[in-house]
């Protein structure tokens, strides 16, 4: 209570004193000096945008200070006059997005008339802010060679950052990939729901980025990494245009890695083609900027998967698995036996359901092999369209302001594993996230910023934004019901999906049917205002403001709505023999293990709102030493469901409480209004060209742990109906037959006997404890170092949902008595249709905390926590000679005790995979190296232009000159350390306890030498054994680490100006210069043929992009004089 309450008072003492030092947007501030080094009071200062000619003016403080503190990024020129000196004018001053720069001014005496001309140098050492930062410039964001074309590309650049290969959002120090925020122009670009960004600027667009990577000044708020955040570019006083084309085909490439020796290569062509437009609208007050980008792409994709062999398709699994005949369990002496098929070969017949399903299977195209041994390479098709519209204006002198509008569109149908769009995609797919269906993905935001100068020390600054993405989905239909055209009865029609194939999960083999959430329609959208103050004062900065966001979720996404058959070894094993039973066997059996199915009947509208407020002062105490305040308070309102769709399970009175009936609230969770984040830190200028940094500072996110705000579950709007095996020895029911399954009945007792979410009332939102401490040094006037430790805790972090419906370990050690059948003493209670409602029941079902219902979930749990420790490092070359470069080194070690979140659809179900800790009653089990620890990652991008042709010594004339000028050498090379590998057992022995996994037994040393890793083998298998039932295994969640990854991008570039302000581009770029594989993490499924191999790479092999750009400038007339 004590620290609660001196954090208020820190932030109400701010509010009444408060300022700024980083921001969303550009900065400049500095001091006028004499001669002598005292400030100049009074002094007038214009600062007039180059490519506008658009002037701003203010005028010095007592002590000489200026201030310009919300700028549009880009290049400046600045003039001052003062009386008894002569005019001062500087140019080539760049304002840099997320950036305050300090450019201090000293003047000469003399008459106004006389004038002193100074081109200026952007300062190395960043001495008034305490943050770790990096700042990416536009001409390096189009220079670069990006694979993808994505920006986010970049970011790697920074220390503290990773991203893996084959993903999209990158992992900021220590922080979940889905805690950053992305910042366009100021606004926010996630959307709700699953956290993800709503769409990519085009790469000609971006005027510059910055990534905050640590102690980030309280203007921003809302992660728990970093931010990333980006500028758009805006129009100038000249017409100016590019046209430009990327193009790419197999021809040039090399072979994927799995792909089969000889023959022809997977067919590989992507166009990315556009075009930008950027000029004055009327002169000195309104510009304009444009830009199109569209792709085209059909990328041959291999997958490699496990499907029945020749034999097994037949029945046979001799020398493959001892088969038990399930039509011959008896009880011989208290304990349960079958006999064994003869010679191991079913004998009885197939099935009829499974034997018509068992045709949707390929048969393998390796027919040697057990495991991997399908092979199927198609066509991934992709289709993008985007453009973006910025106007930027003046309206006096004192009102700048700008508007934008971006579109995004994408359709992709992705290769699927096996044909009619069945399997589990593994690896990133653009747009889909993974899932088997076409997918259109459509993206839109509209940002409006305003800036109004009350007086040379006073500015006001606004922004509205709009947000919206929509994502439908779409997978393998059937000419009729799924229970029609399948001919298994039963299966309950979903409003939406009720001619959709359903999935059949094999243990160990490819999957027949879509993906889960294949089929889905989500729409988000997000209302946001930012209204800040900045006020110089003195040796202060000052700033204050509000963020308040509005967030809107439609969707119809029940996590599985065509319903899914699990066939697991227990429907033809032998209990107490561990190679017995076989999943394929236990299929053509039809000995159904799981049916589950997600029901929706109407869509679900969840809402959500949150008021941020934030307070800073940038002190400068004095020309030394520079500290850093601030405060921010976040008041996130509960979210809601528009018409109370939704429910929690009560685990007091065990039953449902309704939204907004009976006296229960309209949402799941408690408002808290003492989060209070507290940020300090200060710059020290130890000598002229070193300068000690450091900070601590704590942000909250939502109370979800992550940037996905809701909280309320939706059972049983949503329901995830249920029906399994109670003993690992009865089916849940014959294939053929078809479940006994149905919608339940919206009343408080509509959890029994099936899983529920609970959600914890009393929650607290999730936070990060960030701290730093650097030293930066000036080297040279264009070389400077920077090595900085870096740490964070984070607390209530969102983690896969636990099962409190779970045995104690205690209780599982009493062993087989667990299976035991008893009488049912909830017969009658408990609707037939569900598998806990039959006349007897299992010895453990009753054990459990809750015996009358399945798993009790708790809904979006936000109880993990991670530590990470850092030493960064990094070395920045400015253009000098024609040469740039920007190194980073990270050395970090990452601790969690869940390195994945809940699952990232607000329609989750609490039968959900994602259930995945395996003692929910000992979560420090879990704790072990992140699944997302880089122990050490290396990044370097530089650029060369080559000393010859105009302006150099050599070839600088004539012919020469239009063959050797113009010629530019780029680069991008990472090195990251391999992650963490997940390993649990293929058969969980103990799903009838509760638990949702188990792992194996750890019986030695997982890690194989250097030398005898491969992809058919990458870690040492024998290492592990078979966890009993009624045990949870010895193995930790993550026990051995995946491959390495290294990459090298080059660009050639050779510019060439064809006449007068028209220019041409020719770029060659390489991808993966030395064709060196990235393998996908091994498989960590104890137990299935596959277990320890590699059967994929995340990212292409060698590639070959051509790409031509055009620019014009279409007429060069200049609307205005800056000089007086």
């Amino acid at each position: 209570m004590l620290l609660r309450r001196l954090l208020s008072v820190l932030f109400l003492a701010l509010l009444s004193n408060a300022a700024a030092s980083a921001q969303i947007g550009a900065g400049l501030r500095g001091r006028v000096l004499d001669p002598g080094g005292l400030g100049v009071a009074g002094a007038t200062i214009d600062l007039t945008r180059t490519s506008t000619g658009i002037r701003i003016a203010t005028v010095t403080s007592a002590a000489g200070d200026y201030s310009f503190p919300d700028l549009t990024p880009g290049a400046y020129e600045l003039d001052v006059d003062a009386s008894g000196f002569a005019h001062l004018s500087r140019t080539g001053i760049q304002a840099i997005v997320g950036q305050t720069v300090r450019i201090d001014l000293s003047l000469k005496v003399g008459g106004n008339q006389q004038i002193v001309k100074v081109t200026a140098d952007a300062p190395l050492l960043q001495s008034d802010t305490s943050n770790i930062e990096t700042n990416i410039p536009g001409p390096t964001v189009i220079a670069m060679p990006l694979n993808t074309r994505n920006f986010v590309q970049l970011a790697t650049l920074a220390p503290g950052v990773e991203l893996p290969p084959g993903t999209v959002l990158p992992r900021i120090n220590g922080g979940r990939p889905r805690t950053n925020e992305y910042l366009f122009d100021g606004i926010s670009a996630l959307q709700p729901e699953p956290g993800q960004v709503v769409y990519f600027p085009i790469l000609d667009d971006i005027q510059a980025f910055t990534v905050e990577s640590d102690n980030v000044p309280a203007e921003f708020g809302r992660f728990n990494g970093g931010v990333v955040n980006v500028a758009t570019r805006s129009g100038s006083d000249t017409f100016h245009g590019t046209l430009f084309e990327f193009f790419r085909n197999e021809d040039l490439n090399a072979r994927n890695y799995f792909a089969a020796a000889g023959g022809r290569k997977p067919e590989y062509r992507r166009n990315l083609y556009g075009a930008t437009l950027g000029g004055p609208l009327f002169p000195r007050r309104l510009f304009f900027f444009g830009a199109y980008q569209g792709v085209k792409q059909l990328i041959g994709v291999t997958r490699i998967s496990t499907v029945p062999t020749l034999p097994e398709r037949q029945g046979i699994f001799t020398g493959v698995s001892h088969i038990y005949d399930p039509a011959t369990t008896t009880v011989v002496n208290g304990v349960t036996v079958r006999k064994e098929f003869p010679n191991d070969v079913i004998n009885v017949p197939f099935d009829p359901a499974a034997q018509a399903l068992l045709a949707r299977f390929p048969a393998p195209t390796n027919r040697n092999a057990r495991a991997n041994n399908y092979t199927r390479t198609a066509n991934d098709a992709d289709h993008q369209n985007q453009f973006d519209l910025r106007i930027d204006g003046s309206a006096s002198p004192a009102d700048k302001f700008f508007g934008r509008y971006s579109y995004y569109s994408e359709v992709e149908q992705p290769v699927t594993p096996l044909p009619e769009g069945s399997g589990v995609i593994t690896g990133a797919v653009i747009g889909t996230g993974g899932v088997a269906g076409l997918s259109h993905v459509l993206g839109q935001q509209a940002v409006l910023h305003e800036t109004h100068l009350f007086t040379p020390h006073l500015l006001a600054d606004l922004r509205v934004g709009y947000t919206r993405r929509g994502n439908t989905i779409e997978g393998a239909t059937l000419p009729d019901t799924a229970s029609a055209a399948l001919g298994i009865p039963g299966i309950p029609t979903n409003a939406a999906f009720n001619n959709a194939l359903p999935l059949f999960t094999l243990s160990g083999f490819q999957q027949l049917g879509p993906s889960a959430s294949t089929f889905s329609q989500y729409q988000t959208a997000v209302w946001q205002t930012v209204d800040n103050l900045s006020w110089t004062r003195g040796a202060h900065q000052l700033k204050f403001g509000l963020d308040l966001r509005w967030y809107q979720l439609n969707a119809v996404a029940p996590p599985n709505p065509t319903g899914s058959f699990a066939f697991t070894t227990t429907g033809t094993n032998q209990q107490g023999i561990a190679s017995s039973g076989n999943p394929i066997a236990s299929f053509l059996l039809g000995q159904v293990d799981t049916f589950q199915i997600d029901l929706q009947q109407s869509k679900i509208r969840p809402r959500d709102h949150i008021f941020e407020f934030f307070a800073e002062d940038d002190w400068r105490v004095d020309a030394r030493l520079t500290l850093n305040l601030g405060a921010r308070y976040t008041l996130h309102f509960p979210s809601t469901e528009k018409t109370d769709q939704g429910a929690v399970f009560n685990l007091s009175t065990q039953k449902l409480d309704y939204l907004g009936r009976d006296g229960f609230s309209h949402s799941a969770r408690e408002l808290h209004a003492d989060n209070v984040a507290p940020r300090v830190g200060f710059a020290f200028l130890a000598d002229p060209k070193t300068v000690v940094r450091s900070g601590f500072g704590i942000v909250f996110i939502d109370q979800s742990g992550i940037t996905t705000p809701f909280t309320t579950p939706q059972f049983p709007f949503i329901q995830g109906v249920q029906q399994k095996t109670q003993d690992n020895l009865r089916p849940a029911f014959a294939l053929s037959q078809g479940p006994s399954v149905a919608p339940i009945p919206l009343t408080p007792d509509a959890g029994l006997g099936q899983s529920v979410y609970t959600a914890d009332r009393h929650a607290g939102s999730g936070y990060s404890q960030q701290w730093n401490l650097a030293v930066q040094r000036a080297i040279t006037g264009n070389l400077s170092a920077e090595v900085a430790y870096v740490g964070s805790h984070i607390v209530h972090v969102g983690i896969p949902d636990s099962n409190l419906n779970q045995l104690t370990a205690g209780d599982l050690a009493q062993g087989p008595a667990l299976l035991k059948s008893v009488p049912n003493p909830y017969y009658g209670q408990i609707p037939a249709s569900s598998s806990l409602g039959g006349k007897t029941i299992t010895q453990a079902q009753l054990l459990k905390p809750y015996p009358r219902f399945q798993n009790v979930a708790t809904y979006r749990h936000n109880s993990g926590q991670t530590n990470y420790n850092a030493l960064e490092a990094k070395v920045e070359q400015r253009l000098a000679h024609g040469v740039s470069f920007l190194f980073a080194y990270t050395h970090s070690h990452l601790i969690d005790d869940a390195s994945a979140v809940f699952s990232t659809t607000v329609l989750s179900s609490p039968n959900s995979s994602s259930l995945i800790a395996a003692d929910t009653f000992r979560p420090w089990l879990e704790r072990d190296s992140s699944s997302g620890d880089m122990p050490n990652v290396t990044s370097f991008s530089g650029t060369w232009d080559l000393p010859a042709g105009h302006g150099h010594r050599f070839a600088s004339t004539g012919f020469a000159d239009a063959a050797l000028g113009g010629w530019q050498l780029n680069a991008i090379a990472s090195l990251q350390s391999g992650m963490p590998v997940t390993v649990t057992q293929a058969t969980n022995l103990n799903a009838f306890a509760g638990f949702s996994i188990q792992r194996p037994n750890l019986v030695g040393t997982p890690s194989l030498p250097p030398g005898e890793r491969s992809p058919v083998r990458y870690f040492n298998t024998a290492a592990f054994a078979t966890a009993p039932q009624f045990t949870l295994g010895s193995a930790s969640r993550n026990p051995v680490r995946g491959p390495a990854y290294r990459d090298l991008d080059v660009a050639l570039v050779k510019h060439t100006v064809l006449f007068h302000e028209t220019g041409l581009e020719l770029r060659a770029e390489l991808f993966n210069v030395f064709n060196t594989p990235a393998f996908a993490q091994p498989n960590g499924s104890f137990g299935s043929a596959a277990f320890g191999s590699i059967t994929s790479t995340t990212t292409d092999p060698r590639v070959v992009q051509l790409a031509v750009r055009f620019s014009r400038q279409l007429f060069c007339r200049s609307f205005w004089r800056a000089r007086k």
